[in-house]
Parts: C-alpha cells; structure tokens; sequence
C-alpha cells in the first residue's frame, strides 16, 4: 500500500487516484472487475505490528477487499467499523470492542460523541438536551421531542442517535 501511494501514477486508472482499492486489488493479483472494490484508502500507518487505515467507500465495508487480502494474508485479523449516513448503516466486526469500543454516535450541529455504552449516550443526550435521561427508551424519546418541537428555521439543530449493529463475519 505505501508502494502504490508512492507511485506517479495509479496503478490502475481510476478516478479515485492512487489509492483506489483497486489498485490494491490488482496488486494483490486478483481482477478489480471481479471483486467489489468501491472507494479508496488513506491514512496508512503501520506501527507494533498493527496495520491501520480509514477506507472512504460506499454503501458499507468493502468485504470483497478484506476477504481477498485475508486469504492472502491468513493470519492478519481484520477490524472495521463502518458508517453510511444516508443508509442509516453503522456496523463493526469488533465483537470484543476492543479496536471499535464505540457502540453508538450522538450528532447534533455542535458536536459527535462516540458512547461505549448506552448509559454513556443517555449522557450525551442530557447534557444536550438539558434534561437527565437515564434509559434507552428515555432517550429515544426526548429525542424525538427535541427534533419535532424544532422549526423548519432550526432543521441543523437536530439530535441523532445511531447504534452500531455488530457483525459477525465469518472470513475475517
């Protein structure tokens, strides 16, 4: 990977650039048109053993990719944690939590936390909200009260709560 982000140019044309996954496909000898490689990488960095980067695709992980470079490379394990806004997808493979502690996203327009636990979200909320909320279903609701007391006005004001679902997958 630090070779094919060294490079002139991609080693596929693309319009994603030298990062494409297909790049990386091809250069770990597998047909880019045969495996779903949408999107790019970047920051790479590799320290204690430890192989890390972010992966900008669409739609969620690019599974294909990681199968590939599992069977490749049989003893890596392999962690994401994946966001897709506008399919409501938020998942990870990290069972333990261990890479991907996080289980929930809070957004709101004046910041995004990333709550380990739900207590830790019922946290987010209060302090946002200005109101103590204590229990999932408490939660759930005086969101939905702060979003619909909102005005068309005051749209970027809401608070969204998201859940990452944890996958099991059987190649990785």
């Amino acid at each position: 990977m630090n070779n094919l982000e060294k490079r002139r140019k991609p080693l596929v044309d693309n319009g994603f650039g030298k990062q494409w996954l297909g790049c990386l496909v091809t250069k770990l000898g597998a047909d880019w048109q045969k495996v779903y490689c949408r999107g790019s990488w970047d920051n790479l960095h590799y320290e204690g053993g430890t192989l890390t980067f972010s992966t900008e695709t669409a739609y969620g992980p690019m599974n294909e990719v990681f199968k590939l470079i599992k069977d490749i490379y049989p003893s890596l394990q392999i962690y994401y944690c994946a966001e897709e806004d506008g399919w409501g997808y938020y998942a990870t493979n990290d069972t333990q939590g261990v890479h991907f502690p996080e289980r929930f996203k809070v957004e709101s327009e004046w910041e995004t936390e990333y709550p380990t636990s739900i207590e830790d979200a019922c946290s987010c909320v209060s302090k946002l909200i200005g109101k103590e909320v204590k229990t999932r279903e408490e939660l759930e609701k005086a969101i939905e009260e702060w979003n619909d007391n909102l005005s068309m006005d005051d749209d970027d004001k809401r608070i969204y709560f998201h859940e990452y679902k944890v996958e099991e997958n059987e190649y990785l």
